[in-house]
């Protein structure tokens, strides 16, 4: 099944495949099937659509989306089922919220930015395990490292960081492999 694009009505139109079409305009005669393009840093699949002469970029999962999946909870979010970023047909789509999202990619393996690899980590591993023996008060700890006092204790119980905190509960408890 075909529709036109959202907002694009009679300039470009999309299948449940996720292929984008443009219109014939005067110059030319026949359907063009579009190119998407690849985002290096992202990943995701986008398209540039032209209306009175201004260009935009769109992701094609969003677009898809928009065009044939019913959001009556409006959730924010569109999730590729199957973890692959460039799949955007109709069947490997759904509307999610960003908690939704954010335990799918840790389910499928997709998110494995633990740690120092995670881009907000403010720590590095060798300075969670200097606060995990740290005797000192929360607070200076929190002043050494610019880290907030919930985030230590967060921490020393185990709730972050847990790849490394486990070790220190396995060796608390004295346990052996």
């Amino acid at each position: 099944m075909n529709t036109d694009v959202k907002d694009y009505e009679g300039l470009y139109f999309l299948n449940e495949d996720g292929d984008f079409f443009s219109y014939p305009k005067k110059t030319r005669k026949g359907v063009r099937k579009m190119k998407t393009m690849q985002n290096k840093k992202n990943g995701y699949l986008y398209i540039d659509l032209c209306k009175n002469g201004k260009v935009k970029k769109f992701t094609a999962h969003r677009l898809v989306a928009r065009s044939f999946l019913l959001n009556d909870q409006n959730k924010p979010e569109v999730n590729h089922i199957n973890g692959v970023k460039t799949d955007n047909r109709l069947e490997n789509l759904e509307w999610v919220t960003k908690s939704e999202n954010q335990l799918h990619s840790i389910k499928t393996g997709l998110r494995t930015a633990n740690g120092e690899k995670n881009s907000q980590s403010k720590l590095k591993e060798d300075e969670v395990l200097k606060i995990l023996v740290d005797k000192r008060k929360y607070l200076e700890i929190s002043l050494e490292y610019k880290i907030s006092i919930p985030t230590i204790s967060d921490i020393k119980r185990g709730y972050s960081w847990s790849h490394i905190t486990m070790l220190k509960n396995v060796k608390k408890n004295n346990i052996n492999y």
